[in-house]
């Protein structure tokens, strides 16, 4: 479905319109129910919304700001700190380090040790027993994303496909149990609450089977192939 055809489709089933059941409370309800359908897609394949995520290095720069939907999931960090190889960082949390954080302590302290990475207050911290020099496309995530948020109900992109190189969209199996799920809302939401009918009770089911239809590379898949670049500029 497009963005279009969901608040049409929606409002058919509802009996509503644009002053009875607003985009804004669409887009209210689609959003939360997204992120659960992300979640429940994510726990039976945690790859599916997989993406590799590029910074540059920059000289003398230890941290590196990532939004916190980056940095909660984040699966694989690696980085170029001799500008050549990747070297694996491994998540530390400061706590235990329980030294000074200057640049001299670092080099001093973590003289012959991997290379290591906390995160705190939105950045990624490297720790190393050399200098951060300048490399492009140097330090390198693995993270999973979850599908970007509805911000307009007036689009005619279907909304399996990813908004950028850097974002998802919703699976095309999953928009029918989407717009199910905010149905029953809508109709949960009144003070007497209206009947579902038989379709709307057995959403978890159509929701399962929907899940278990992504499974086993299907070809359906709207995943963007090309390794996205993030270069910082808008966080």
């Amino acid at each position: 479905m497009t963005p279009v055809q969901f608040a049409k489709y929606i409002r058919l089933r509802t009996k509503t319109n644009s002053t009875t059941f607003s985009d804004t409370d669409i887009l209210t309800y689609a959003n939360i129910i997204k992120d659960d359908i992300a979640k429940e897609i994510t726990r039976s394949d945690e790859d599916y919304f997989g993406i590799e995520l590029l910074r540059n290095l920059e000289d003398g720069k230890r941290n590196y700001g990532f939004p916190s939907y980056v940095l909660n999931q984040i699966k694989y960090t690696q980085a170029k700190l001799d500008g050549i190889n990747w070297q694996k960082l491994d998540e530390f949390d400061v706590i235990t380090y329980n030294r000074p954080t200057d640049e001299a302590s670092i080099l001093a302290n973590w003289s012959g040790k991997k290379p290591a990475f906390d995160i705190f207050g939105g950045e990624i911290f490297i720790y190393s027993d050399s200098a951060i020099i300048a490399v492009t496309g140097g330090l390198k995530l693995w993270a999973i994303i979850y599908p970007a948020d509805l911000t307009a109900l007036t689009s005619n992109t279907d909304m399996s496909v990813a908004p950028s190189v850097t974002t998802f969209g919703m699976p095309r199996q999953l928009h029918a149990v989407w717009a199910t799920k905010v149905i029953i809302e809508y109709k949960n939401s009144k003070d007497k609450p209206l009947p579902l009918n038989e379709h709307e009770l057995n959403v978890e089911n159509d929701l399962v089977k929907a899940i278990n239809s992504l499974k086993n590379g299907n070809l359906d898949r709207v995943v963007d192939p090309s390794v996205p670049y993030d270069d910082g500029q808008d966080y």
